[in-house]
């Protein structure tokens, strides 16, 4: 009966007669997952060190070379001034400002005033039928809005624009008022014309395209 208190008590507190050996075990655990913590921090962040690196370092150089027409020294943005596609219109409108901010000289291809330009801009892209925007730059193809933009917001895309002209004048053209096109002299936009060595027919206009416009002859 004396011995009863005491087996009570190591059955109760069986922990108790080994608190060196616990304590030590979870000691050392919590330290392994404490440095497995501390490394994959690190390593995280030497990998983003890495990748923000390699981002300042972009140049033109990492750009595939697709070069539109005329386009080796220049930027050429094309671009669509139709409403019917909302995000599209306005994803041309913010890479007309970006690219506008700088001051620089670009030449922008309004695929709805020229279906020529739609053309052109799938052979050069492989025959990929890809929509406006669409940015070029010395010849290599920068991308489209979200690549743009990614860009911008890295300070990449200044870099990649060094060494283009600076417009002289804040001004757009006076013929065209920026536009880039006039309409047709010989048709007066019905694209139509008559024929005097058919008996008057009326055939195609053979100077303007299918609005009935032709290229403006002084920002062109």
């Amino acid at each position: 009966m004396k011995s009863l208190p005491t087996l009570v008590f190591q059955v109760n507190h069986p922990t108790k007669h080994f608190p060196s050996q616990l304590t030590t075990h979870t000691q050392h655990d919590n330290g392994n997952m404490f440095c497995q913590n501390i490394s994959f921090d690190l390593s995280n962040d030497v990998d983003h060190e890495k990748i923000d690196t390699m981002d300042e370092n972009k140049g033109l150089s990492d750009f595939e070379y697709k070069c539109p027409p005329g386009g080796q020294d220049a930027v050429i943005f094309y671009t669509t001034s139709l409403r019917g596609i909302r995000k599209t219109f306005e994803d041309c409108s913010m890479i007309r400002f970006l690219v506008e901010s700088f001051g620089i000289v670009y030449y922008e291809r309004d695929v709805s005033l020229h279906i020529a330009y739609r053309d052109e801009l799938w052979r050069i892209l492989g025959g990929i039928r890809v929509v406006p925007p669409r940015l070029f730059v010395k010849g290599r193809h920068i991308g489209g809005a979200d690549e743009v933009v990614g860009l911008h917001e890295q300070g990449i895309l200044k870099k990649l624009l060094h060494g283009i002209p600076l417009i002289s004048s804040k001004f757009p053209c006076k013929v065209c008022c920026g536009i880039r096109f006039v309409m047709c002299l010989s048709c007066h936009g019905c694209c139509k014309i008559t024929d005097q060595d058919s008996n008057g027919y009326r055939i195609r206009c053979p100077k303007c395209n299918e609005n009935g416009l032709i290229k403006c002859p002084v920002c062109n």
